[in-house]
């Protein structure tokens, strides 16, 4: 696995970053029973079409799904999966933070749970790290006690 490709955020990327993060946040995906859904034809494709909309491009390779999720034991949480374009190579963590920051994460990474995710893209397949975060880390640190 090979890391790092240049990674370009200026103005438009964050309007697209602060849309994606609105359209998450107006339809959050309820975990509970998600695996059960996504086994069925129809599940799998209504799931697929909403993280496909969920989905944007960033210069100069990379992909970032981005989702509100319910219904975990911890509460709700952010997921952020980024991926790059090119074969054979994924996201170094500085480019994951910075999206991830863009994204309502805070902190650090030490403060979410990260993995990298092989991926099927038609004929191709690629690496994605996945970030979750519970909101519970965002309300804590924006109204500590």
């Amino acid at each position: 696995m090979s890391f790092g490709s240049a990674l370009i955020i200026g103005e438009h990327e964050k309007a697209a970053l602060a849309e994606l993060r609105r359209l998450a946040a107006e339809n959050p995906v309820n975990v509970v029973g998600l695996f059960e859904r996504i086994q069925t034809p129809d599940g799998k494709r209504a799931h697929m079409a909403q993280m496909d909309a969920q989905t944007i491009d960033l210069p100069m390779t990379y992909l970032v799904t981005f989702s509100i999720e319910h219904g975990h034991p911890i509460g709700a949480c952010r997921h952020m999966s980024m991926s790059s374009t090119r074969k054979g190579r994924a996201p170094n963590q500085y480019a994951v933070w910075m999206v991830a920051e863009e994204l309502g994460f805070v902190v650090g990474l030490e403060t979410c749970t990260v993995w990298t995710e092989n991926l099927q893209r038609g004929a191709e397949r690629a690496i994605a790290v996945n970030v979750v975060q519970p909101l519970m880390v965002i309300n804590v640190m924006q109204n500590p006690s």
